[in-house]
Formats: C-alpha cells, sequence, structure tokens
C-alpha cells in the first residue's frame, strides 16, 4: 500500500493535480494542493542546489543568472527524472548550447564520477619491478573503476586547470588513491584505454600503442604513473 501512495504521489507532482487519488490525504482539494505545491518547490529547490554543487567551474563560466535559467530548463524538461540528488547531474553536460559550457560539465562530472568510484589497488611502476620481460608482458591488467575520459569540443581544458593547453582534446580523469587527478591524453591512448575494459596482457596495450607512438613502453608507463590501470588475477 506504501509503494503504491508514493507512486500516485510521484505521479501528481510529475503530471498534475488529475493524478491525485481521492481521499489519499485528508483535508479539501485546495488545502492538498497547496502541500503538494510546496513539496514539490522543495524537491525543485534541493534539485537547483545539487546541481549549482556539482557543477561549480561550470556555473562560474556562465554565470550565476544563466546557470539558474539552464539548471531549471534542465529541470522542467525531465533531465533530472527518476535520479537521486546525487546522481541528478548525470545528463546535463548535454544540456548547454554553449560547448565550451558543455565540456566544462563533462569534465566536472567526470571528477565526481572517479570520486565516488569503487576502491581498486592501481597498478604502479614500483609493482613492475617485480618481473621479468616475459612475465610484464604477460601481466594482466584491467582500466582502473575510477578512470573516466572527458572528450573535449572547445578550449575549455584551461579552465579547469591553467598547465592544460587550449587545444586537449581529451582529459584523463584518475584516482588510484585518495585525490582525483586529471591528465592531458592523446586520442590514442583513448583507445588503449577503451580497450582495457576487459582484462587484457600489458603487452597487448604497449603493442596498441606503439602504433601511434615512437615507444609503445614509454605511452603505457605515462598511463600507469596516472593510476589508469588495476592489476588483475585472471
Amino acid at each position: 500500500m506504501l509503494e503504491q501512495h508514493q507512486a500516485a504521489i510521484a505521479a501528481t507532482l510529475l503530471h498534475g493535480p488529475g493524478h491525485l487519488p481521492p481521499a489519499l490525504f485528508a483535508g479539501d482539494d485546495a488545502a492538498v494542493l497547496r502541500g503538494l505545491r510546496v513539496h514539490a518547490n522543495t524537491i525543485s529547490h534541493a534539485r537547483l542546489v545539487a546541481l549549482e554543487e556539482s557543477f561549480p567551474r561550470t556555473r562560474a563560466y556562465l554565470g550565476e543568472a544563466e546557470f539558474n535559467r539552464l539548471s531549471r530548463s534542465f529541470i522542467e524538461a525531465g533531465g533530472a527524472e527518476g535520479r537521486s540528488l546525487a546522481g541528478i547531474g548525470a545528463r546535463f553536460a548535454d544540456w548547454p548550447g554553449d560547448l565550451l559550457a558543455a565540456d566544462l560539465a563533462r569534465i566536472e562530472w567526470a571528477w565526481l564520477e572517479s570520486y565516488h568510484a569503487a576502491d581498486a589497488p592501481a597498478l604502479t611502476l614500483a609493482d613492475l619491478a617485480a618481473y621479468d620481460a616475459s612475465a610484464l608482458l604477460a601481466l594482466p591488467v584491467r582500466r582502473h573503476p575510477a578512470v573516466r575520459i572527458a572528450a573535449l569540443s572547445s578550449a575549455a581544458a584551461p579552465l579547469i586547470d591553467a598547465a592544460f593547453a587550449p587545444d586537449v582534446a581529451a582529459l584523463l580523469i584518475a584516482r588510484p588513491e585518495v585525490d582525483v587527478r586529471l591528465f592531458a591524453i592523446q586520442p590514442a591512448n583513448v583507445a588503449v584505454l577503451a580497450a582495457a575494459k576487459e582484462i587484457l596482457p600489458l603487452g597487448n596495450l604497449i603493442a596498441r600503442l606503439a602504433e601511434d607512438h615512437p615507444d609503445g613502453g614509454a605511452a603505457i608507463a605515462a598511463l600507469i604513473d596516472a593510476g589508469a590501470f588495476e592489476r588483475c588475477e585472471r
């Protein structure tokens, strides 16, 4: 019964008072609607605050008024429907028409996903010293669960970190331990990280990178140093 009542309230908030079953609440229709209106406004305010807290750089770039207008439009169009406050911004990066704002939102959401991702021991360069050449190439690895890739269509990277060049096309977001870290990466690195969604021998990833890098070993070492891989057992 409780689930039916909750579903009825949700349908009413989403689709209007015509979906409210009679006698669900005590009081006349006007009182019930006033109560629902207050409840809906409380939910809407909480969603707006959650978006502000999820996308501070995007909000700073757009300005308070434009970000608020965009957030309200996103919520009213159903962009947050069915999501908790923590997950409310999952589709927000697709909303801004401004490419730079969209990229900033994409980076910020990837950062949050990385921060909240499952913990796992990251493969480190120090770990590699325990292996001879053949064992090293056969070492099974996969992409670390906290790794995210933000593909960029604008010069958004310097707004996240002034050390990044304006032409950075993708950012690697990683959290091998406590802190989330960001790195500029090339398309070849993006392809290797995509392949590493499944467990692969380290040698396979080196070979893939060697197709586009003069030194595939050095390229994979940079990704390992960034905390991009988890050491696995088959």
